[in-house]
């Protein structure tokens, strides 16, 4: 029998060149290696990095990259969820554009950032950083996130080029100052609108009749765009603040529908989003608006079980998810006022349950005429069981209304998964919120 070693050739040359191969293969594999570890470590002169919880950060810090690039420096912008320390010590200017949410919370992009990179001081003595810190006045802790990164920064020994710039609500005037602060750095802006295209108005329906607090259904058309559950409409209103709000439906449906519930100021008088979509213009009127990406409510990743939790004009983030899950199991949680006065929503989820696109649907009313009223959060803690066993090993939460009620179901999930369950799922994505 002839083993196998007898074929292998003992020609020196033919050895040399095998050699010559393998070791030619060993330096490809390695510099393939080394140069996806430098598409990922990628730095940068000037760093934008960025803290989003709806996007708006990361829109402004791209655009201020784009603007550094187009003025001809070397800059990128980079979410607190990627950046590495040795692209902080990379830059020698490290520009900030950072959200607070709620009572001085950190985005959930930026969990992590917070966690560890913050919680050690490294040495970026010789850079210069910039802070801009948006948030909303309305809340005590304004900005709080923005100031804690921009303190973090200056007692790693960066040299603050201004102190850090506050903005409320999208304030034009502070953002100017950014601007301005952006310009002589070297920043030239590209000339372009961002007002958004006109979209048609269709249709305005107010489902609750009776309701003691308006809330509409607005139908659009008249543009060619694409965008999926989670996304957002930027409308500008006539006193030029920017407004976002859920988009209800996919594009496939033809149609770009709103849930805007009506609101008064202490005055009396309407409010300026509000105010334009329901009283401000007429069907068949034209308004731009301005389809914004919203990755941090996106569909989470896998085909594990979904719940969905949400209220009022909250099921506008939640509408288009259900629509898009298709095979995913999902379990929605929805709570109105009066069940037959603003009880129109929760119809159009009864039917869609009858049909099987849910698979469990749980409803609150907190004002009914008989009975106790119930909210969201009372159910989530009543069912402290179930909710484990539905979302297994590979579910995923979205929850979708008013602050102070994404608050109180988060203490509810907390109470039913375990604090460390809900801290991890944010991070991971497993657990994705738009309050408002």
């Amino acid at each position: 029998m002839t083993s196998y070693l007898d074929n292998l050739t003992d020609d020196p040359v033919r050895w040399a060149w095998a050699g010559v191969w393998a070791a030619g293969f060993i330096a490809v594999c390695l510099w393939a290696a080394f140069k996806g570890r430098r598409k990922s470590e990628v730095t940068s002169e000037y760093l934008v990095l960025y803290a989003s919880q709806t996007g708006q950060a990361e829109e402004i810090a791209r655009d201020n990259a784009a603007s550094l690039a187009t003025g001809g420096r070397d800059a990128q912008a980079i979410s607190t969820d990627k950046v590495t320390v040795a692209q902080l010590r990379a830059a020698k200017h490290i520009l900030c554009v950072i959200s607070t949410t709620g009572e001085g919370d950190a985005p959930d992009e930026a969990l992590r950032f917070e966690k560890t990179l913050m919680r050690e001081a490294y040495n970026l003595a010789g850079r210069s950083v910039a802070v801009l810190a948006l948030g909303d006045s309305k809340y005590d802790q304004f900005c709080a996130f923005g100031h804690r990164v921009f303190n973090w920064l200056v007692s790693c020994g960066a040299e603050a080029v201004a102190p850090a710039i506050e903005v409320d609500d999208l304030d034009a005037g502070a953002l100017k100052i950014w601007h301005d602060l952006l310009t002589n750095l070297g920043g030239q802006e590209k000339a372009h609108s961002d007002d958004g295209l006109p979209w048609r108005l269709e249709a305005r329906t107010r489902l609750n009749p009776q309701g003691t607090h308006p809330l509409y259904r607005l139908s659009f058309t008249g543009q060619t765009a694409d965008w999926q559950a989670g996304d957002l409409v930027e409308i500008t209103t006539p006193l030029g603040h920017r407004r976002d709000y859920s988009i209800a439906s996919l594009p496939e449906e033809g149609r770009l529908d709103l849930y805007v519930r009506e609101v008064r100021k202490e005055n009396g008088e309407p409010g300026d989003g509000s105010g334009l979509l329901i009283e401000g213009i007429q069907v068949g009127d034209n308004l731009p608006l301005r389809i914004k990406s919203h990755k941090g409510f996106h569909m989470p990743e896998g085909d594990g079980p979904l719940l969905l939790i949400g209220a009022g004009s909250g099921l506008a983030g939640l509408r288009a998810h259900i629509l898009q899950a298709q095979a995913r199991k999902v379990w929605l949680i929805y709570g109105e006022r009066h069940p037959e006065h603003d009880g129109a929503l929760a119809d159009e989820m009864k039917i869609w349950r009858d049909e099987g696109r849910l698979a469990r649907l749980d409803l609150a009313f907190s004002r009914p005429d008989d009975g106790e009223g119930q909210y969201v959060q009372a159910i989530v803690a009543a069912n402290c069981t179930d909710i484990p066993a539905w979302l297994g090993t590979d579910g995923a939460i979205l929850c979708c209304g008013g602050r102070e009620m994404g608050l109180e179901v988060e203490q509810a999930l907390a109470g039913a998964l375990g604090q460390a369950w809900v801290d991890d799922a944010k991070i991971s994505g497993r657990y994705r919120r738009d309050l408002y």
